[in-house]
């Protein structure tokens, strides 16, 4: 009742539905499509409470660079939950430097979400996150979530080039698993590599998988994507760009000391604290991240219902 609550107020207010939090830009991983690890690094603010209070979305992602490097992410957490008000807060991590012992704190912080990074199921996960060792550590992690309460996990992969062969095995997985999958399309905006990039050879390939997650989701009820995300995605590599971009508008992008963009890859448009700002449209059409499309994907009832479905299938799995 709460989600639906904010929800007709957010729609009515127009406020941003989608509010990613980068806690941090440092980060323990080497990423071949990213390049946040690198310094220098802008400060990081010590309470982001006020930058809640004055957005006041309906879901907020805490996302880094890595944020569980921050050594006060727990006290964090439980600030903003408690002084935020009513919104869904999900934490993204590549998962190195969690543990059974961290996830509890962040549960018990107020995390209502949990999302883990994985493009790989074996060591080729390792290269591409520039951490030996990762793939074995997450396999062995993942089952044992949900053994202490932490019934919500999601994976976050990356659809690209190099794992192609395993996007549909990822959502076997992580059934297996008891958790959760949501899909994002590669970009290279943060690092010019187009290497990455699905090739035009491989659409045919691609609109397959795509085809098959969309089963999946009916019959297995653990990917989170909207079937309007999903069905985008080939069209998205065919033409290199996706039109009607809401950033700005539909969620927010809040650097670590509390700058406002529209999206990770654009400028700043001012401070937290003179929101709301003028709402202009973006003209970018690079990216197809999942922020970006979910976002984007009609606002209705009808997604809210999709939602609490995934969402029930997956408690009753368990």
């Amino acid at each position: 009742m709460g989600m639906i609550l904010k929800y007709i107020w957010v729609k009515f207010k127009k406020r941003p539905v989608f509010l990613n939090l980068e806690v941090t830009k440092r980060c323990n991983a080497r990423c071949q499509h990213c390049d946040y690890w690198k310094p220098p690094h802008e400060p990081e603010l010590k309470d982001y409470a006020p930058v809640i209070q004055k957005i006041n979305p309906l879901i907020i992602s805490l996302t880094g660079g890595e944020p569980l490097v921050r050594k006060d992410i727990f006290d964090l957490i439980q600030n903003i939950k408690e002084k935020g008000g009513w919104f869904y807060l999900t934490l993204v991590t590549n998962g190195a430097i969690l543990d059974l012992e961290k996830a509890e704190k962040l549960k018990n912080a107020g995390i209502d979400q949990l999302s883990i990074s994985l493009d790989f199921l074996d060591e080729r996960h390792d290269q591409t996150r520039g951490i030996k060792g990762l793939s074995a550590h997450l396999s062995k992690l993942l089952p044992d979530l949900f053994r202490i309460g932490f019934d919500n996990v999601v994976l976050n992969t990356v659809i690209m080039e190099t794992n192609l062969d395993q996007v549909t095995e990822i959502a076997e997985q992580a059934w297996r698993w008891g958790v959760k999958v949501a899909y994002s399309s590669y970009c290279d905006m943060k690092n010019s590599n187009r290497s990455l990039f699905v090739h035009s050879e491989n659409l045919d390939k691609l609109k397959k998988i795509v085809a098959q997650l969309i089963q999946y989701k009916n019959s297995l009820g653990n990917i989170n994507n909207s079937t309007y995300y999903l069905e985008r995605i080939p069209t998205y590599f065919e033409r290199g760009k996706i039109e009607g971009c809401l950033a700005g508008k539909r969620w927010l992008q809040v650097t670590p000391d509390g700058y406002l963009k529209p999206c990770s890859e654009l400028p700043s448009i001012g401070y937290f604290e003179d929101f709301p700002f003028p709402r202009q449209g973006v003209s970018c059409q690079s990216c197809w991240y999942s922020c970006r499309g979910e976002a984007q994907a009609p606002l209705s009832l009808r997604r809210l219902a999709e939602v609490i479905k995934s969402v029930r299938n997956h408690k009753k799995k368990n």
